[in-house]
């Protein structure tokens, strides 16, 4: 699907996720995520329309969603896999998991770059301050 095509805007982010298909559990990493569902890197093909639930687990909360695989393409020696989320009241808790995601990000971003270990609260009132602003509303 190309960008012009899409009908929610992705945010890419590195975030680990536990996946359950058919009742097997294998934790994988999101590539990107959005209102309607995600994409994530996957180290085995997962058939399109099949059921699945994800759960991504934040400091403070688990999210849980169920979805449906949309597509499957292969990345070198990786999978990509669009899910959509079979629930679309779950947009706002999307929107929540993906703000926690960028902050937990940006946490990251200034250990690496300047070595200081900002709190989770510091790391949120910086990402809010700088950020949020421009995060897209649903």
């Amino acid at each position: 699907m190309n960008d012009e095509n899409r009908k929610y805007i992705r945010h890419p982010v590195d975030i680990p996720i536990v996946l359950t298909v058919a009742d097997e559990l294998d934790t994988q990493y999101t590539k990107d995520i959005c209102a309607g569902g995600l994409c994530f890197v996957c180290d085995h093909a997962v058939k399109a329309g099949q059921h699945i639930q994800i759960a991504i687990s934040t400091y403070k909360f688990v999210f849980d969603a169920e979805g449906i695989v949309c597509w499957c393409r292969s990345d070198g020696q990786a999978y990509l896999i669009g899910m959509a989320f079979q629930d679309k009241s779950v947009a706002y808790a999307v929107r929540m998991v993906e703000q926690i995601c960028h902050i937990e990000n940006y946490r990251q971003q200034i250990l690496a770059k300047t070595g200081v270990e900002l709190s989770n609260q510091q790391a949120a009132q910086q990402w809010i301050d700088k950020h949020a602003g421009s995060f897209p509303i649903i």
